[in-house]
């Protein structure tokens, strides 16, 4: 009988094992996981943060433009109050004529006067006029200027709307205001005192409101407008939380007086 030999267990021992396929196993898989996980947290994170920062660039850069701007406005409208351009040829009274329609805020204007005004608990208001020649390229509160081909007398009044927004309307010789049109946004307070050269020396001898100045009847010895201007900051206000940044205070020296 033909038999086969028998393997000695000790050559069995010495045969190559079969090794075992490669792969990720579970434990490796959820690591891989965890450390995926770690790094996309990671980049969140940083487009949040970039996307706040943004933000708040945006909300700073709109704050300081609407400050730039208002008090380019107010400075460009304010200084030109009572001016005519034929001084030598023809008086206040006839280059400003008295005013029968209200401005606005219900005041009007005598003959001769280039500014008026109210004075409420948190916004006053201001009315501006002032004769421009055709082509002078005096420009009112809107940026327009007169190429009528005769002189024009420009009324401007400014005021806070319920929205916060700063307003100015335009009244061109004493007719009916215009519409109001917003100049700038998040404006919570506009405040204004009139100096006043009780002496006629050519300066203010004192800084008055305007329902002050009215009692007084000394509207022809203001000299300059002091503004304060406050806005409302857009970084660290809430919903129904409004902050205010300080004010702007901002002198104006009217251009027709000494």
């Amino acid at each position: 009988m033909n038999c086969k030999p028998m393997i000695p267990a000790r050559s069995m021992s010495l045969m190559p094992k079969t090794s075992r396929a490669a792969g990720f196993g579970l434990i490796e898989l959820m690591i891989a996981l965890v450390i995926a996980m770690f790094i996309i947290l990671g980049m969140v994170g940083i487009v949040v943060s970039m996307k706040g920062s943004f933000t708040t660039q945006d909300s700073l850069s709109r704050m300081q433009e609407s400050e730039r701007f208002a008090l380019t406005i107010f400075d460009n409208t304010v200084r030109a109050a009572g001016y005519y351009p034929n001084p030598t040829t023809i008086t206040a009274g006839s280059a400003l004529p008295a005013t029968a329609t209200a401005n606005p805020d219900g005041t009007t204007f005598a003959a001769g006067q280039g500014i008026t005004a109210t004075t409420g608990t948190t916004n006053d208001t201001i009315d501006v006029r002032f004769q421009s020649a055709s082509g002078d390229g005096l420009m009112n509160c809107l940026g327009d200027t007169n190429t009528s081909g005769a002189t024009t007398v420009w009324s401007n009044s400014f005021a806070v709307n319920a929205s916060n927004q700063l307003t100015c309307t335009v009244t061109a010789d004493g007719g009916t205001p215009g519409t109001a049109v917003v100049l700038v946004d998040n404006v919570s307070a506009v405040k204004i005192l009139y100096g006043v050269d009780t002496d006629g020396d050519g300066s203010a001898d004192t800084y008055l409101s305007s329902t002050d100045v009215a009692a007084k009847s000394v509207w022809p010895a203001v000299i300059s407008a002091q503004i304060k201007i406050t806005f409302i900051d857009l970084i660290n206000s809430t919903t129904g939380k409004p902050v205010s940044l300080p004010p702007l205070v901002h002198t104006v020296n009217l251009m027709n007086k000494p």
